[in-house]
């Protein structure tokens, strides 16, 4: 038997330390800022997850969110993972009307998509922010601005946009801003505001288009039915601070004979 440091013919002896101390540096390959070669462009992608986990039929939601999306220059979908999936457009246009018009929905299961990086490997971007709209009611006049409603937004999340139509010179009973809500903290329901040294006033939040969410913690993703609370809580103890009536209801197109003079 040959000892242990005995080199058997024709072998080399490995020396670990170069795995240690070498390497590849891509900068120094590539130039700082270097593109990728293989014709795929990250910029044009989405990686998207269901709020809801389950079963899922993979053909039956490309089919339906390429026809949802009717992208002008197609959409590839790929499936990475388990409820995880790359959606590669070919035009800026495309990638961002659907960034901007989510969220959108198979089988009433809401999907979270978030861009793309250089860096970041598809199979590892965190997926656990949704970008909704959020109706602010009940503010005051002297407080319809961009500064306060700013500042709003980051009281729900984190502010992304106000809605250009919010100052057009009409009236308005709410505004509307788009937030960047976490899905690991509950959703908020109403803001104190201060309106002079001695006068708060509440504004309360309706949120559009909002996938479903629990009644009991205020969390998305699961209905009051699902809440861990409701394991950990006697039934009579339970409370609802939560409810439908923060959902903003659904607006269906009406024709009437006035249509043609009046201002929407």
């Amino acid at each position: 038997m040959e000892g242990p440091n005995v080199l058997l013919p024709g072998m080399k002896e490995v020396n670990l330390s170069e795995e240690d101390e070498g390497g590849l540096d891509l900068l120094a390959v590539n130039g700082e800022g270097g593109e990728a070669e293989s014709g795929f462009n990250w910029r044009l992608c989405l990686i998207g997850r269901f709020i809801q986990s389950g079963s899922l039929d993979f053909l039956s939601m490309q089919q339906t969110l390429a026809s949802t999306w009717k992208p002008g220059k197609g959409v590839f979908i790929k499936e990475l993972d388990n409820n995880r999936f790359l959606f590669q457009f070919y035009h800026e246009l495309d990638i961002k009307r659907v960034v901007e018009g989510s969220p959108w929905y198979f089988n009433r299961k809401a999907l979270i998509i978030s861009r793309m990086t250089q860096e970041g490997n598809p199979r590892c971007i965190a997926l656990d922010t949704l970008d909704l709209w959020i109706q602010v009611h009940d503010l005051p006049i002297g407080f319809m601005t961009t500064t306060v409603l700013k500042a709003i937004g980051n009281y729900i999340g984190v502010f992304v946009d106000a809605c250009p139509k919010n100052f057009m010179g009409i009236w308005r009973d709410y505004m509307r801003i788009r937030v960047r809500l976490e899905l690991t903290k509950p959703l908020k329901r109403k803001m104190r505001i201060r309106q002079s040294a001695t006068e708060w006033v509440w504004v309360n939040f309706k949120y559009e288009n909002i996938p479903t969410f629990c009644f009991v913690c205020g969390l998305l993703g699961h209905s009051e039915r699902f809440c861990p609370r409701r394991f950990d809580t006697p039934e009579e103890e339970i409370v609802q601070p939560y409810g439908d009536w923060m959902r903003t209801p659904l607006r269906r197109p009406t024709k009437l004979i006035g249509a043609q003079w009046l201002r929407t």
